[in-house]
This record gives C-alpha cells, sequence and structure tokens, in this order.
C-alpha cells in the first residue's frame, strides 16, 4: 500500500508586484496556515517519507514552516517539474520514486493538483473529500491510498481518496473548541 499526500502551497503575497511568479513568498495567512496543516498531517498519522516539492519560493516556505512545527517532516527534494505541473508530469514523478517510499508528500501547484487528484481518484470519494476537485485551496491536503507496490504501478483511478483539510476548517474547529471546552 502506497500513500500520496497533495499539497497546495499556503497563501502567497502580491504586495511586491515587481517579482516573478516563481518568487513570490508567502503572506502573514499563509505563514499561519503551513504548521497548522502540517500539525493535521502528523496528528493524523499522514507522515511521509519523502516530500518533493516544487522549486517555488512559496512552496519551500511552506515546507519549511511545517517543519518548524513537526520536525519529522523530511527536507524537502526540490522537483523543478512540479512547478505548475499537469497531472501527467505528477504520474511521471512518482513513478520514479523508491519503492522503499511508502509515502510520498507532493507540494505544488494549482490547478494541477485538482485535476491529478480527479485523475487519480478511484471515484469513490467521501463526502468531505469532494471540496478537493471543486476548488483546491492553499494550504490544503489530500490524502490518497494506492493498492499498489511500486511507485511504477500507479495508474489513474488507482486511489482511493481518504482525507482531505484545509486550514481554514482547522482554525474554524480549534475557534470552536475555545469557545466551547469540553468539560472532563
Amino acid at each position: 500500500m502506497k500513500t500520496v499526500i497533495l499539497l497546495r502551497h499556503a497563501k502567497s503575497s502580491w504586495a511586491d508586484e515587481t517579482l516573478e511568479d516563481h518568487e513570490r513568498p508567502l503572506n502573514r495567512r499563509g505563514k499561519a496556515a503551513a504548521p497548522l496543516i502540517g500539525a493535521w498531517l502528523w496528528r493524523h498519522g499522514y507522515r511521509p517519507d519523502r516530500a518533493l516539492v516544487s522549486s517555488s519560493r512559496r512552496t519551500r516556505q511552506t515546507l519549511k514552516r511545517m517543519r518548524a512545527a513537526e520536525p519529522g517532516f523530511p527536507e524537502a527534494q526540490l522537483e523543478p517539474r512540479l512547478y505548475h505541473a499537469d497531472p501527467g508530469v505528477m504520474f511521471e514523478i512518482l513513478g520514479e520514486q523508491p519503492d522503499s517510499a511508502t509515502s510520498i508528500l507532493l507540494l505544488g501547484h494549482q490547478p494541477g493538483l485538482s485535476a491529478f487528484a480527479r485523475r487519480l481518484a478511484n471515484g469513490h470519494i467521501r463526502p468531505h473529500c469532494a471540496r478537493a476537485f471543486q476548488h483546491f485551496p492553499t494550504a490544503a491536503a489530500a490524502v490518497l491510498q494506492i493498492g499498489i507496490t511500486r511507485w511504477g504501478d500507479l495508474r489513474p483511478s488507482s486511489a482511493a481518496f481518504i482525507d482531505f483539510a484545509r486550514p481554514r476548517d482547522l482554525s474554524e474547529a480549534q475557534s470552536q473548541m475555545e469557545r466551547h471546552p469540553v468539560e472532563a
């Protein structure tokens, strides 16, 4: 069994209009969201062996902030092909990975991530995961499991879509718990 975690970079800044898209950093909201989604992944046992990261500044910063919150995350392995990659490129990249890796994080961009999720999923989608197909928000994570032993065997419609979260939901849930604590 293999696991793929699709993660869109956290919210980026448009404050400096002179920067090329590739060089845009995270904004304040993105800096807060990255550790939040990282903690959610870790808490739910979604712990990748490898982190394949687009070469953009905002994707690198996203993983760096996730690692600051949860140091067990692997270091970034920069994969320039992930910068605005389409699903075909993502299949190619995953197919090249060592079979010893059981869980891989792909940290990239829209619209490629949602298109890849649609192609990879086998059609059995849990209701709370369906949002990944409608709009894959910044710093959102989709978790898919595939019944393969070799990454080279990865095919379209072969994965079960098992979980999805976005920082906004996590922040709202945390605020709700703070307002209405459970009594022991």
